[in-house]
């Protein structure tokens, strides 16, 4: 991904939110605890250390050609362990990125899998995510491909029943990449904030919005379904 001019003001905005979700989610419990209805320290809610599916279509925005990419993930999460207040996942994610600009057309894929370990805590659940795979792009008759790795680290926080709010960072990295780039980037953070609606028991929806510093003029958002096992 890319970045904004905005960098400062939703970087403050991230954190702000991820400040003050824990409590409103304390109020929030606080003021429901007799009510069958209440958020519990020890329920599931959100994604992290569920098992579930999602597709999710997103619109990333980049400087230079093509400007503006179209963004198809395909992701799957599975619950591994779970001790206490602590447990492990496994995922895959797939990413097919698209966009054209002269008549030419930009084709991106990427494809990482790894392990998300995590704690619940009474306001939320913390967790960190290390994932590693290959990413590939095709720029008219140019290609190339890298092997990458991407950091993640943030908090699922429940601010009413069935809605989480998920502030986070991630860190990704190509460091096998020499030359200049045709479309991705060596070294990228992003920032964003994720909100997660459990609609039924086996369905949610989600909407993301974030930004990363690679040139601090790009964003993306998207929007996702989560189908729950």
């Amino acid at each position: 991904m890319k970045k904004i001019t905005l960098e400062p003001i939703c970087l403050l905005a991230v954190l702000a939110l991820g400040a003050a979700a824990p409590a409103s989610a304390q109020t929030l419990s606080s003021a429901a605890a007799d009510s069958p209805s209440a958020i519990r320290p020890d329920s599931t809610y959100g994604l992290v250390g569920d098992t579930y599916s999602a597709v999710t279509l997103g619109f990333q925005k980049q400087q230079g050609a093509p400007g503006l990419l179209h963004d198809y993930e395909f992701v799957y999460n599975k619950a591994l362990h779970k001790q206490g207040n602590w447990g492990i996942d496994g995922n895959l994610t797939y990413d097919y990125l698209t966009g054209s600009a002269f008549g030419v057309h930009d084709h991106r894929n990427l494809a990482e899998g790894g392990f998300t370990a995590y704690a619940l805590e009474p306001l939320g659940k913390p967790f960190v995510t290390a994932d590693a795979g290959g990413t590939w792009e095709r720029w008219g008759n140019v290609s190339r491909k890298e092997f990458v790795y991407t950091l993640t680290a943030g908090v699922e926080v429940p601010l009413v029943r069935n809605l989480v709010l998920t502030p986070f960072a991630e860190y990704q990295a190509e460091p096998n990449h020499v030359g200049p780039p045709i479309g991705f980037s060596d070294h990228v953070w992003n920032y964003g904030v994720k909100a997660t609606c459990r609609i039924t028991s086996q369905w949610s929806a989600s909407v993301t919005g974030s930004l990363d510093q690679y040139n601090r003029n790009d964003f993306g958002y998207r929007l996702g379904v989560d189908y729950h096992f």
